[in-house]
């Protein structure tokens, strides 16, 4: 798959923590668990927060996910995954999830990044929620270290932007046909900055 080269998989884990997912993968129904650590409620379906192993509880019906590596430390040019937590008129805030092919192990200080309008793309950008939206998942590049650790991105370059996206209406996974995005369960048709390699097609 995709981004497996850049965690460190145990080699002994229980029973339950066998399978991989990705940020922003299904985990199981609401109705099946209730979402424990990093793991979210899309409001019918529970879902990834990280990348990691799956911990499902079948006494408590918690179902969580067990970060594969701790976040390394991050410099300029940097290559992150994160997950849009917030879309501003000015900027994107991204929860940050790994630095990919870093050797170090050092822990990073914020787990947060913002993405500001002016590094999303060439070309000019008149509505970043058109963009991204909350939940998607985002490659990107780390564009400066701010003074207090605070950490600028940038995704304008073909390789960066969104991974994989979620229906507004309905928070399935939206699939690439051609240039569009479009969910195969309501219909419903998106933009969004997309990079190289979208992973639902």
């Amino acid at each position: 798959m995709l981004f497996f080269g850049f965690f460190v998989m145990k080699k002994e884990f229980e029973k339950s923590e066998t399978k991989v997912v990705l940020p922003g993968e299904f985990l199981s129904t609401g109705e099946e668990f209730v979402p424990g650590r990093n793991a979210f409620d899309s409001g019918s379906d529970v879902y990834s927060d990280t990348i990691g192993f799956v911990q499902a509880d079948n006494k408590t019906k918690e179902i969580s996910v067990k970060p594969a590596v701790e976040l390394h430390a991050l410099k300029r040019g940097s290559i992150v995954l994160g997950r849009v937590g917030l879309v501003k008129e000015n900027s994107v805030l991204i929860e940050l999830c790994k630095s990919p092919g870093s050797e170090e192990r050092q822990i990073l200080a914020s787990g947060r990044a913002v993405l500001p309008v002016r590094n999303v793309s060439r070309e000019y950008v008149e509505n970043l929620s058109l963009c991204f939206k909350i939940g998607d998942i985002v490659r990107a590049r780390v564009s400066e270290i701010l003074p207090g650790n605070n950490i600028d991105l940038e995704t304008n370059q073909p390789d960066f932007g969104v991974l994989k996206a979620f229906c507004s209406r309905c928070r399935k996974p939206l699939h690439l046909f051609g240039t569009s995005l479009r969910c195969i369960n309501c219909g419903s048709s998106e933009e969004r900055k997309i990079a190289k390699g979208y992973l639902v097609k």
